[in-house]
């Protein structure tokens, strides 16, 4: 498969003028980007910079059994955790029995979110147009748990933007939000890296380095 991006940066580059259109009047102020972090907050730092918007995180873990490599739950903060049933039909686990990766994938959350911040309170996003960035939409689970846990702010609107999303999951995911943006749906995407030539791990203090260029202030409510 073809490279189609350089890094996500470049990524992110492209896909804020797919955004622009989505996004409405920005005079007033009431657009904010959120990158799913660590990785989509590259992308979603090239998109706030183009819409002039603050640049917040929000931050998703999958929930793991041991010696089981699919992922049976995600958590965001806050929000109780979203578990995909057929994995756990699967494995013959309750949700109770995930007990002990939930506790240790919130305190990640909590640690994470508290990190990047750096002190500074999270955007409202009450009547507000936000805009969700991925640097790749493979995983379903993921990213309605990143939707779910935004839903809870009561947005005006809300935009899930992506470099790629995997086809299959595109119809699912636009009945979770307003708009869908993906410069590119391919048929089976399992990973988001081979779509770029440079995709490297994002770190902590990568992380936190982006949100203090354009993240909210420590009066943000």
């Amino acid at each position: 498969m073809p490279v189609r991006f350089l890094d996500r940066s470049t990524a992110g580059h492209q896909l804020a003028q797919a955004v622009l259109p989505f996004v409405g009047d920005r005079s007033d102020g009431r657009v904010v980007v959120l990158g799913l972090a660590p990785g989509g907050l590259p992308v979603a730092a090239e998109i706030a910079e183009s819409l002039d918007a603050p640049l917040d995180a929000t931050v998703v873990r999958q929930l793991n059994v041991p010696g089981y490599d699919r992922p049976v739950g995600a958590i965001a903060n806050g929000d109780p955790p979203l578990f995909d049933r057929e994995s756990l039909k699967v494995l013959g686990v309750t949700p109770v029995e995930v007990g002990e990766s939930v506790k240790r994938e919130r305190a990640e959350v909590h640690r994470r979110e508290a990190l990047y911040r750096d002190g500074r309170a999270p955007l409202c996003l009450q009547g507000r147009t936000v805009v969700l960035v991925s640097d790749g939409l493979t995983d379903a689970l993921t990213a309605h748990t990143a939707v779910r846990a935004l839903l809870g702010g009561r947005p005006g609107r809300l935009v899930l933007a992506a470099p790629l999303c995997d086809a299959r999951l595109a119809d699912e995911l636009r009945r979770d939000v307003d708009a869908l943006v993906c410069l590119h749906l391919p048929l089976y995407a399992h990973a988001a890296g081979p779509w770029y030539g440079e995709f490297h791990e994002v770190t902590d203090r990568e992380a936190a380095v982006l949100l203090r260029r354009r993240g909210p202030r420590a009066t943000a409510g």
